[in-house]
């Protein structure tokens, strides 16, 4: 009778630390240790499933045990070896945490420490998935763990390191195992695929590779299940088809249906995942990869590098990159993450997730790169926007009415009489209300502080500014030198470059002996009302319009 089959992933085990495939940060501690005879009493191998950590603890075990040793080279030849390769040395106990998480289970081993080895120079506690371990149970084992006796050794084995008590970890040499790169099980397998004497192509070891995620032990069981399938050569077609992966036609035929805006060829795409028989989650993560790489392809260019792509794979892969905007790419990547987070929810009509997708990403407007947008203006001569106020005098305010304003009151003391007016036609550009606003577009908070100014001519090319005494905080503005130079540069804008101006303060007691110049004719005098009179006087009014730079709107 034919000896049973055995999994690859049992029978390529590694049996010594130089078996043990790309953990180099671990193998060359523990082996230094050993050869050191720096051993401590507790170890912590942390990382994800299928990494070595149980291999490597057992490997430590017939280290520690065997005949020769302790040694970073075990025989394998001697009892202790080939026992605790079999799992039958009654010295080294393999504990499952997840099915043993009682108080009941760790208070039993802890008394058995109290007893010597039976056949072995150490007896040794292997744990994994510690920690599942329950909270009573955890603080149990905390005592024997920081005295074991001289002849108990304890490793643990997680893939949630976080969950592990800090307690537990101070009293253990913590080693962390790495997921393998994909090149790295890509020639692990090739070892493997030539010592089995299988016939499969590298493209399919790739498909392994990728799909396992890092992974030795799922490598392994992906390449039996693979070689099972085919049956004898083993192609990438066959590949995809046993491990249920969408061909990267579909792929690159969603994306292009999406660069033509191809709503109707985009949807189709889902329908041949579905024709296929494919499942639509792996669709949404495969998307999810081929973006990656075309965003990636599109950024680095000539660098783009990916070890799960052939050199054909990656040239064509820059080609579609290049046709495409880097901002698109990115936002349909981000998409997909969204769809593809949703499908794995459990999403009650994932097809539906996908086709609403691809209309969404057919339809999407395309990028505008700004600064490749202004080089290409810039390249052609393009005329930069005009300034927003130009340096003429400003037009007289025709298009709408001139703002209202209010006189001023004079004081009781009688004022000399002013010089006569020019003409109207003369004067009339010189109202105060456009001056106001030339202003008030540099210095908004003034409009509070000037709207009841008056310009007022005291002779032939001299004018004169007068404004309110009644508030503290006018005063304060008109003291600063900046205000100032900013209303006699505008007034004089206005007004001419020969003539010239002074600021006085006036009083609101009673009104001027003449109208402002552009006033149509003298206004009545009126006593100020009571709420204006309440603003001028409301100091944390003004000085709220002040800090925020506001204005009192009428």
């Amino acid at each position: 009778m034919a000896d049973s089959y055995q999994a690859l992933a049992r029978k390529w085990r590694p049996q010594t630390f130089d078996d043990v495939v790309a953990q180099p940060q671990v193998t060359t501690t523990l082996k230094n240790a050993l050869a050191s005879g720096r051993i401590h009493h507790a170890y912590l191998f942390c990382g994800p499933r299928g990494t070595g950590k149980t291999t490597t603890a057992r490997i430590l075990a017939k280290a520690l045990n065997c005949e020769k040793g302790p040694t970073p080279t075990p025989c394998n030849e001697c009892h202790a070896c080939r026992s605790i390769t079999t799992g039958s040395n009654l010295d080294v106990l393999e504990i499952d945490a997840a099915s043993n998480t009682g108080v009941d289970q760790i208070r039993d081993l802890r008394d058995s420490t109290l007893y010597v080895p039976a056949q072995s120079r150490f007896k040794i506690y292997i744990i994994d998935e510690v920690h599942r371990l329950t909270s009573n149970a955890k603080d149990a084992l905390l005592k024997t763990l920081e005295e074991p006796p001289p002849a108990v050794k304890f490793i643990f084995a997680t893939t949630e390191a976080h969950e592990v008590p800090q307690t537990v970890r101070s009293r253990s040499l913590r080693l962390d195992f790495h997921l393998l790169s994909q090149d790295a099980l890509r020639r692990h397998l090739q070892t493997i695929a030539s010592n089995e004497k299988l016939d499969i192509e590298p493209g399919a070891l790739e498909v392994i590779a990728a799909e396992a995620a890092g992974s030795v032990r799922d490598s392994l069981s992906l390449l039996d299940q693979i070689a099972a399938y085919a049956g004898g050569r083993v192609t990438v077609d066959l590949a995809n088809e046993a491990l249920g992966l969408v061909d990267t036609q579909i792929l690159f035929a969603f994306t292009d249906a999406v660069a033509r805006a191809d709503v109707g060829a985009a949807i189709d795409a889902v329908g041949a995942v579905a024709r296929a028989g494919r499942d639509y989650l792996q669709f949404a993560r495969q998307l999810t990869e081929h973006l990656k790489r075309l965003l990636f392809a599109k950024t680095l260019g000539a660098k783009f590098s990916d070890e799960g792509l052939g050199a054909e794979d990656l040239e064509r892969y820059r080609t579609t990159a290049s046709t495409w905007e880097e901002n698109d790419l990115l936002r349909l990547l981000l998409m997909a993450l969204e769809v593809g987070q949703r499908v794995r929810r459990g999403a009650p009509q994932p097809r539906m997730e996908l086709e609403i997708y691809a209309m969404r990403a057919a339809r999407m407007e395309s990028s505008i790169d700004l600064r490749a947008l202004l080089k290409r203006l810039e390249a052609q001569g393009a005329a930069m926007p005009p300034a927003p106020r130009p340096a003429a005098p400003p037009a007289p305010p025709q298009a709408r009415a001139p703002l209202p304003t209010k006189p001023m009151v004079r004081a009781p003391e009688p004022e000399p009489p002013l010089a006569p007016e020019p003409p109207r036609a003369a004067v009339g550009e010189l109202a105060w209300e456009p001056i106001l606003e030339a202003i008030c577009e540099h210095r908004p908070s003034l409009r509070s502080v000037l709207g009841h100014a008056q310009i007022v001519r005291t002779s032939p090319g001299v004018f004169e500014l007068h404004v309110a005494k009644s508030n503290e905080f006018q005063q304060r503005q008109l003291a600063e030198k900046s205000v100032r130079d900013l209303i006699h540069t505008e007034t004089i804008r206005a007004i001419g470059q020969g003539a010239r101006l002074s600021i006085h303060v006036k009083s609101l007691d009673a009104m001027p002996a003449s109208a402002p110049i552009g006033a149509s004719s003298p206004a009545p005098a009126r006593p100020a009302k009571a709420a204006d009179e309440q603003r001028l006087a409301d100091h944390g009014l003004q000085e709220i319009l002040r800090r925020f730079d506001g204005e009192i709107v009428e």
